[in-house]
């Protein structure tokens, strides 16, 4: 049965950790315990800073240091597209390449995927302007491209740990297709010195192509694909459209053929208080442990003035569930859980009264010693400001709750996290960021080194994203475009 998440107003929110102060309440005024960056372990911290491309993986000379404010200096993840990890030894991130005229280095009108080799580059320095006393801590192997068919626009990737593979959304309409590719497939340079040689992804396949026989539309923003750990062979791959999501099946493994399992209605319930998805609502989908599917609801309302929630909340943080085993169109979430903006996050950079709520851009589940953690990112209304939460996850389907612990980002209070996650933001002027100028897409995606075990583990206590910060370490002034490998909290 549907429940909607304004029930959770009347549970007290209940954390591990110690009590802050008097003042730590969360936005209706109830007070949470949460967690301090002073306790160690219990700290969110920026490991590594990957600038992509930075002056020791740039070969066109084009980047004279390491704080350019011109040049490709970050080009590439600076797009804000999608981004996963693939764990091992070294790990590989990959980061889509939407755009084709950004000056990152590579070549123009070529849509792929960058495939970065986190690694330390040894066999030599393949710019003579870089800084010697900078270290090169990664590889860039250049782009991963389909071959034919090509691609025509990259926006959503993820990781399959089960069948080690690499999963793309393709396209920019109402019919994206699916691919695949083998997990450990690098670019045309595998040992860096080129970053703009191109190489056909290793095992590609056209899994399938969505069909908008529903003739809801939409576009293809992210993915998210579940292999049933019981029978390999069957994998369901859900398609976060904007407007709707869909859930596509296969049981014959990845030969297919498939079919379209299910897919929701353009508002997740009906009469029911929630606004419908506007045409960039849902711009991320998770599956949980259950193989449930939630799906982000940012660009949210104007809700009633009459509602109780839209009395509650100044901008509700919303994600809805849906049955994993649904079948047939037109399905409605089966509910939808408020996520509670504590008063550590920073009051206005996040919470806009009236008008639309800017929201959610990425959800990620994980599991930690059998708790089940949220890790989401909010926006600001500006664009600019990011923080990204953590949420432990309570009751069970019909009754969930998600209880704020901890956070990171420049929209939270600095006392939670190291000196460079304060600096996280998203892209803007030429004169705010590196790279900057032109108009900010607004998307800032998460990516977990998840186990084989299909259960939600993590092969490491860390957590990839794709966002701009001040790294002091390579002498950087403006906040800079780069992979962020992020320390989790121990709980």
């Amino acid at each position: 049965m549907r429940r909607s998440a304004y029930l959770l107003l009347t549970i007290p929110l209940m954390l591990l950790g110690y009590r802050v102060p008097r003042g730590s309440e969360d936005r209706v005024g109830r007070s949470v315990e949460v967690h301090s960056v002073h306790e160690g372990s219990r700290t969110f911290a920026a490991i590594e800073v990957y600038t992509v491309l930075d002056a020791g993986n740039d070969n066109t000379g084009s980047i004279l240091r390491n704080n350019a404010t011109t040049g490709n200096l970050g080009g590439t993840t600076g797009l804000e597209r999608g981004i996963t990890v693939r764990p091992g030894d070294p790990p590989i991130v990959y980061i889509a390449r939407g755009a084709t005229t950004t000056g990152d280095g590579r070549p123009r009108g070529v849509v792929g995927l960058a495939a970065i080799r986190l690694q330390e580059k040894t066999d030599g320095d393949f710019n003579p302007n870089t800084d010697p006393d900078l270290p090169l801590t990664y590889i860039d192997t250049g782009l991963i491209v389909s071959g034919g068919p090509n691609f025509t626009f990259v926006h959503g990737i993820t990781y399959d740990p089960l069948l080690d593979k690499v999963w793309v959304l393709d396209g920019t309409g109402a019919t994206p297709r699916v691919w695949y590719f083998d997990g450990g497939a690098v670019g045309g340079a595998p040992n860096g010195g080129d970053v703009s040689r191109t190489a056909v992804a290793q095992g590609i396949q056209l899994a399938f192509q969505a069909d908008n026989a529903s003739g809801l539309g939409g576009r293809g923003y992210a993915l998210a694909v579940r292999v049933d750990p019981q029978d390999m062979n069957r994998i369901r791959v859900a398609l976060a459209m904007g407007n709707h999501v869909e859930v596509w099946e296969s049981v014959n493994g990845l030969s297919g053929p498939w079919r379209l399992q299910w897919e929701s209605a353009p508002d997740p319930d009906g009469e029911g208080p929630h606004p419908p998805f506007q045409p960039a609502s849902l711009r991320d989908v998770a599956f949980d442990e259950k193989g449930d599917v939630w799906v982000t609801h940012a660009d949210y309302g104007p809700m009633g003035s009459g509602s109780e929630t839209a009395q509650t909340y100044d901008c509700p943080s919303v994600i809805h569930r849906y049955a994993g085993e649904s079948e047939g169109r037109e399905r409605r979430a089966e509910e939808s859980v408020f996520l509670p903006i504590p008063a550590f996050v920073l009051d206005k950079e996040v919470v806009q009264r009236g008008g639309f709520c800017r929201g959610l851009n990425s959800v990620k589940f994980y599991r930690q010693e059998g708790a089940i953690f949220l890790l989401a990112a909010h926006r600001g209304p500006n664009e600019a400001r990011i923080a990204v939460l953590r949420y432990r996850r309570e009751g069970g389907p019909g009754a969930y709750r998600f209880d704020p612990v901890d956070g990171f980002g420049s929209a939270v209070s600095e006392s939670f996290q190291d000196e460079a996650l304060r600096t996280l933001r998203l892209r803007g002027s030429a004169r705010e960021t590196q790279p900057g100028g032109g108009t900010p897409n607004g998307f800032l995606y998460l990516s977990l080194p998840y186990t084989s075990e299909g259960d939600l583990r993590i092969r490491e206590e860390a957590l990839y994203l794709n966002g701009f910060v001040v790294d002091t370490r390579k002498g950087q002034t403006l906040p800079t475009s780069g992979i962020i490998r992020v320390r989790l909290p121990s709980r």
